[in-house]
């Protein structure tokens, strides 16, 4: 993946690959996280996107609701829209979010609450 739009919340960013190294999640502040141990975008399992709740990052990612979707190109210029099943509060600790998939899923989280306290999580299949 190459970019993410979801143009109902004005975001149009660069994906960045990101891993977890010694279990620390790779971070950026140019846009949304890319896990790559997850699978691509749109094909089978759980692909993991994730970033800041910046304004400027995902920090309008709380106002998504299920049915509106969004966009996800590719390097080699195919886009791939998405429409959102779920969206949910749950603690940091909740690593359901991130089980793998028998069909096509993304997910995408953010931090939320006060103090970060928990993370918002949005999934979506290919629309």
């Amino acid at each position: 993946p190459k970019k993410i739009t979801i143009q109902v919340i004005h975001i149009d960013l660069p994906v960045i690959p990101s891993t977890i190294k010694e279990g620390v999640w790779e971070t950026t502040d140019k846009g949304v996280s890319y896990l790559v141990q997850s699978p691509v975008p749109g094909s089978f399992g759980n692909s993991i996107l994730y970033g800041h709740n910046w304004t400027k990052l995902l920090g309008g990612l709380t106002q998504l609701k299920p049915g509106q979707t969004f966009d996800i190109e590719y390097s080699d210029g195919s886009v791939e829209s998405f429409t959102i099943q779920t969206t949910a509060y749950v603690l940091p600790t909740d690593v359901s979010v991130l089980r793998d998939s028998q069909k096509p899923l993304v997910t995408l989280y953010t931090c939320a609450g006060p103090l970060d306290s928990k993370r918002f999580v949005v999934t979506a299949r290919p629309s």
